[in-house]
C-alpha cells in the first residue's frame, strides 16, 4: 500500500475514534455527579427544580414537594428518568419519586433539607440536583406545599 493511502487511512480511523470517543464524553467528568449520559428532551443540559415549596418555607405537615425536569420522568420500568429524594443529608436513605407533585411525610417537626437528584431508570444519575430548606410545623394539611396526587412519600 502507497504511503499516501496508508497516511489518508491512519487519519480516518484516528477521525473515527475522537468521534466515538466524542459520542461518549459527557463533559462532566469521570464521577458523574454533574453529569449526563443522556440529552434533555428538547435539547440542551438536563434540569431540574424544586419550584415549591419556596427555600426557608414553613410548611405543615405532610406536605407537597413540587419540581419540575426538562426530561420525561416516570417509573423505572417505563425506562423514564426519576428522582431521589434524600431529607437532611443521609445519603444512605432516600425514596423514590416518579412524578410532581410528591407527598412528603413522616418529618418530625424543625428545620429539615430536602435533596432530589434526578436519575436515570437504572438508579444511576443524570447530574442536575436541587436542594431546599423548610420548617416543618405539627399539622395535617398541605402547607405551602399545595394540593395534587403524589408520586411517592418519605417515610422513615
Amino acid at each position: 500500500m502507497p504511503s499516501s493511502r496508508k497516511f489518508a487511512l491512519v487519519l480516518v480511523l484516528v477521525a473515527a475514534a475522537l468521534t466515538i470517543a466524542a459520542c461518549g464524553s459527557n463533559g462532566y467528568g469521570a464521577s458523574g455527579s454533574n453529569g449526563s449520559s443522556g440529552s434533555a428532551a428538547g435539547g440542551g443540559k438536563p434540569t431540574l427544580t424544586i419550584t415549591s415549596p419556596a427555600n426557608g418555607a414553613r410548611v405543615s405537615e405532610p406536605f407537597m414537594l413540587k419540581f419540575t425536569s426538562n426530561q420525561p420522568i416516570g417509573p423505572t420500568d417505563s425506562g423514564k428518568d426519576h428522582v431521589h429524594l434524600f431529607v437532611d443529608g443521609n445519603s444512605n436513605s432516600y425514596q423514590v419519586v416518579t412524578s410532581s407533585p410528591a407527598m412528603v411525610k413522616n418529618l418530625p417537626p424543625g428545620k429539615h433539607t430536602l435533596k432530589l437528584t434526578l436519575q436515570h431508570a437504572d438508579h444511576s444519575p443524570v447530574g442536575p440536583s436541587a436542594e431546599v430548606a423548610v420548617t416543618v410545623t405539627k399539622g395535617s394539611g398541605s402547607g405551602s406545599g399545595g394540593t395534587g396526587s403524589s408520586g411517592g412519600g418519605y417515610g422513615y
